[in-house]
């Protein structure tokens, strides 16, 4: 929701702060969380936790542009705040699918062989991802980042 409304209003920024909130509460909660299905080489981390942490990565670049643009009014800090904070929501995307597709409960490790289970593991994550970059390349990345912002009348 926070993609199509106006940027920079108190709406905009309540919403990112809760994101922002919710998602280092997300990571510090899930990150120490054992990967139950196909661990990495035989510790407690899985594919998830690479999802979050890209996401969460992204996040940190996305305030960090934030703060630049406060302070600058750089038009490309505020790009680039918009950027990383789409792909740290498409991080959030791909770690969600790869917790469900690995969780024991909905049993799609057992049901498939092993490289079907990959298979369509990698599909998700590809489409996820494609989608999220021809996204953000075709409509963020281009263009001056501050026409999202409400116009004056």
């Amino acid at each position: 929701m926070i993609f199509l409304l106006p940027k920079g209003t108190l709406r905009h920024r309540t919403m990112g702060s809760g994101y922002i909130a919710a998602m280092f509460v997300t990571v510090v909660s899930v990150v120490p969380v054992r990967a139950t299905v196909m661990p990495f080489f035989g510790t407690r981390f899985g594919f998830f936790h690479v999802f979050v942490l890209f996401g969460f990565g992204a996040l940190l670049f996305g305030v960090a542009k934030l703060w630049r643009w406060r302070k600058t009014r750089d038009v490309e800090a505020l790009r680039a705040h918009q950027v990383h904070l789409a792909y740290s929501y498409a991080g959030l995307l791909m770690a969600g699918f790869s917790q469900l597709a690995t969780n024991p409960r909905w049993q799609l490790v057992e049901l498939t062989s092993a490289g079907q289970f990959w298979g369509i593991f990698a599909a998700v994550n590809a489409a996820i991802y494609g989608v999220a970059v021809w996204l953000i390349q075709s409509r963020l990345a281009k263009g001056d980042p501050r026409r999202w912002y409400p116009q004056p009348a």
